[in-house]
């Protein structure tokens, strides 16, 4: 299956029916970026949208992938075959994306004694088993049931409607843990009976201001950054653009960035169980948003 022969199939089909790349996203229920992405080469339609297409353009889901028209024997004989080379597509582009996610974790967590005075010898066992496992999600061809569950994974979160509900309901999850008094850390000084000085920890909501007149003021940008895109992410299930798209790819990952400064920025000890469920909360929405977006 080719993406270029395929997208110029399509081309030919809309022109020969007088539609208009909007009245043909119109028709299937896509923006009409998505309609030009396609006949470029540069995608290919969602498994769910295959059917649709086809019946907009008066064609079968057989020919629609191959290409080309196809004569009766031939769309017996390269059926089988031709959708599963869809499939099969679909689900390394999820593999991809998901690798990539894994490799950014794990540079994250090697670098991050870096910058920190924690214990650095977990921290970096872990980025590096996750550096692995992101070289095994790219390189391995083997076929295994792992595997074969992966795709069959990767297949269903490719679907768009999976994936904006997936990012709704992960933001949400966020804005819950943001909510609760236990994400936000300051560390207080407290002098003993020694003269030495000993440190306590004190958490707080992310919408609280006290940590902002303390200099830790990103857990309160998370927050507002979070509702925002929750509510972004809500109208999205109901219209859906380019722009929305990419706003939420934008904010989602700023929103990550900022609930990950205070432990980089101060030390291991503005690490919270809270913050860490937070920041895990908006890199899968992060993911979800770019399979959505894809």
């Amino acid at each position: 299956m080719e993406l270029q022969k395929t997208g110029q199939f399509i081309c030919i089909l809309r022109k020969q029916r007088g539609l208009t790349q909007r009245e043909l996203a119109e028709a299937i229920g896509v923006t009409d970026k998505a309609v030009s992405r396609w006949e470029r080469g540069r995608g290919l339609p969602d498994v769910s949208l295959l059917s649709p297409l086809a019946g907009a353009l008066g064609t079968s889901v057989t020919e629609l992938l191959a290409g080309e028209p196809l004569s009766e024997e031939e769309r017996t004989a390269r059926g089988d075959s031709v959708l599963l080379e869809a499939l099969r597509y679909t689900g390394s582009m999820g593999r991809k994306t998901a690798a990539l996610l894994i490799a950014a974790a794990g540079m994250f967590l090697l670098l991050l004694p870096l910058f920190t005075a924690g214990r650095a010898l977990g921290l970096r066992l872990a980025g590096g088993v996750l550096l692995v496992l992101s070289l095994l999600l790219l390189r391995s061809r083997r076929t295994s049931r792992l595997k074969a569950r992966w795709q069959a994974l990767a297949e269903r979160l490719a679907r768009r409607s999976t994936a904006r509900v997936l990012a709704a309901v992960f933001l949400a999850l966020s804005l819950a843990l943001e909510l609760t008094p236990y994400g936000a850390v300051l560390r207080f000084g407290r002098p003993a009976e020694d003269g030495s000085i000993g440190f306590f920890r004190e958490t707080y909501s992310y919408f609280s201001l006290l940590p902002v007149g303390y200099g830790n003021f990103f857990p309160f940008l998370t927050g507002l950054l979070t509702a925002a895109l929750l509510s972004l992410s809500l109208w999205r299930l109901r219209r859906d653009s380019r722009r929305i798209g990419s706003a939420l790819f934008l904010g989602t990952a700023l929103a990550a960035v900022f609930s990950l400064l205070p432990p980089v920025l101060f030390g291991a000890g503005y690490f919270s169980a809270a913050g860490v469920g937070i920041t895990v909360c908006l890199l899968l929405s992060l993911g979800a948003v770019i399979l959505a977006n894809r």
